[in-house]
């Protein structure tokens, strides 16, 4: 299943790849999933290629535990890119896509499979993704996978984004709840909102996949 940070957007500002080419995307990434790589099962791969979902990143997760990371080339899906990057954060365009591709490969962490499983929905939050219409078979599990990869995404943000950890994390969240309209199973800024109310750090030699399953079950 292709999983997907950047979706859906209506009325944002395009990028296209004159702004943002799809080499330096791929150079983030690869950073990252080599930082982040000593919390998967199996080494992660990356392909850059152009696919038809209406998503410049996303990552395939396999219950083996093998895990791709895409970057998709084509034009329409590249235009996502507007729903976090203009031209007033283009300083920060770098940690934005960094704490994109961690979200990616949140959803290929093992703890991810267990969170899904185990979390409960609470009752307003239900409410709203069963209102999702033609979203699929499965909208609460699709909410609760989205809601685990933002926490690591946050995670991660806060640990390597230095002094621009938080306008970071508040570009995620504020394009969540701008396009939450679009997609009620990726509108998880209400907890996200909460979470980063509470200290969010790593206890001991805690995986970010064990730190994000933690932090949101006490909340």
């Amino acid at each position: 299943m292709l999983s997907f940070l950047l979706s859906l957007g209506l009325g944002f500002g395009s990028i296209d790849q004159t702004q943002l080419p799809a080499h330096q995307v791929e150079q983030i990434a690869r950073e990252v999933m080599t930082e982040l790589e000593v919390e998967m099962r199996t080494k992660p791969s990356l392909i850059v290629t152009e696919r038809p979902e209406p998503t410049p990143l996303g990552a395939l997760a396999y219950a083996n535990g093998k895990c791709v990371v895409i970057v998709n080339t084509n034009e329409t899906a590249w235009a996502q890119w507007g729903r976090f990057l203009n031209e007033s954060n283009r300083a920060h365009w770098q940690q934005i896509i960094a704490a994109s591709v961690a979200h990616e490969m949140g959803h290929c962490f093992r703890e991810s499979r267990s969170f899904v499983a185990n979390y409960e929905v609470d009752e307003d939050e239900f409410r709203g993704i069963q209102n999702t219409g033609g979203f699929g078979p499965k909208p609460e599990m699709v909410y609760k996978q989205e809601l685990f990869a933002d926490t690591v995404a946050i995670l991660y943000a806060k640990e390597n984004a230095g002094n621009n950890a938080d306008y970071v994390i508040e570009s995620m969240i504020q394009a969540r709840e701008k396009f939450s309209a679009n997609d009620p199973t990726h509108n998880t800024a209400k907890m996200l909102n909460r979470l980063i109310a509470a200290k969010m750090t790593r206890q001991g030699d805690e995986t970010l996949g064990l730190a994000a399953t933690r932090l949101l079950s006490a909340l």
